[in-house]
């Protein structure tokens, strides 16, 4: 609220005079503004509390746009040269590189060796008149100067406690490291550290999974079932080789013995099979020769 004004609209809220001040700084005419302003409900509420519910007039209107408008545009007018110079100082600070008085002190030397290069050694009013205005010039740039230096001893100043600041903090970080080597503070610093199998059996808990330790045992315990080995990549099973003969197929029927020979016909025909195989051979006691058939024949005859 404003405090030097008691009128009507200077009891206004602070962002409704803004409003108003904004809309008469864009020209809009009273005809509009005030049944704008009559009909907010704050506005009838400061109204009905402090002025008996009489609404803002014409005269009202009036006396703020020479009174408490004319304040506003020239607070912000203020407000916007204070930018510019900010704006202007920035530019040439950084394109003096901070150091406008030595830069002012050097453009000063040079007009004073300009004066006296041309001077010829006569001390004429003209050049007196020259040397005067010379020296009020370096008499404001040494001021200026005298202000920049305790400018720049305070950025020094706070160039070395940052640096002390860096140099005490990597101190720190060592003193830190060397202590932390210690048994005793190790302990102290894993008190409240969780293991890593620890961590994991609580996830594992959490998302229901069974403990690791009976999970590899069921992995343990569960039978190994190996592939039968195929019998065209096997080099040593029977049959594999062309070299080597594939085993004989047998006879899934049984067969009886014959009761003259007491001999099994499939062991008879599989041993005269073999004998064909691999020719005729010397005679055993049990099993006569077929060459020597005739001639017992010739002696039953005798």
């Amino acid at each position: 609220m404003n405090t030097t004004r008691n009128g009507k609209i200077a009891r206004l809220p602070r962002h409704l005079r803004d409003e108003l001040n904004r809309r008469l700084d864009d020209g809009e005419s009273g005809e509009t503004l005030l049944p704008w302003l009559n009909g907010l409900p704050e506005v009838q509420t400061v109204l009905a509390r402090q002025f008996a519910g009489v609404a803002v007039s014409k005269q009202n209107l009036h006396d703020w746009r020479t009174g408490g408008f004319a304040e506003w545009q020239a607070r912000r007018e203020i407000l916007a040269d204070a930018r510019e110079l900010a704006a202007d100082a920035a530019e040439v600070r950084q394109a003096t590189d901070g150091r406008l008085a030595d830069h002012l002190a050097t453009v000063l030397a040079a007009r004073y060796a300009s004066a006296l290069a041309g001077w010829d050694g006569q001390p004429t009013e003209e050049f007196q008149q020259q040397l005067k205005i010379l020296s009020c010039l370096c008499r404001d740039i040494t001021e200026l100067r005298r202000g920049d230096h305790p400018g720049r001893k305070l950025q020094l100043e706070q160039d070395r406690i940052e640096e002390q600041r860096e140099k005490t903090e990597a101190e720190i970080v060592a003193k830190f490291e060397t202590w932390a080597k210690v048994p005793a503070v190790q302990d102290w610093l894993c008190q409240t550290w969780v293991p890593i199998e620890e961590r994991m059996r609580r996830k594992r808990e959490i998302f229901g999974l069974p403990p690791e330790d009976e999970e590899a045992n069921a992995r343990t315990a569960a039978p190994k079932t190996e592939p039968a080995p195929d019998r065209d990549d096997d080099p040593e099973a029977p049959g594999s080789s062309p070299d080597q003969p594939a085993p004989a197929a047998q006879d899934p029927k049984p067969r009886t013995p014959d009761p003259k020979t007491g001999s099994s016909p499939v062991k008879v025909s599989q041993g005269i099979g073999s004998q064909r195989a691999a020719g005729p051979g010397p005679s055993t006691p049990d099993e006569p020769n077929p060459a020597d058939s005739p001639a017992r024949d010739k002696l039953g005859d005798a």
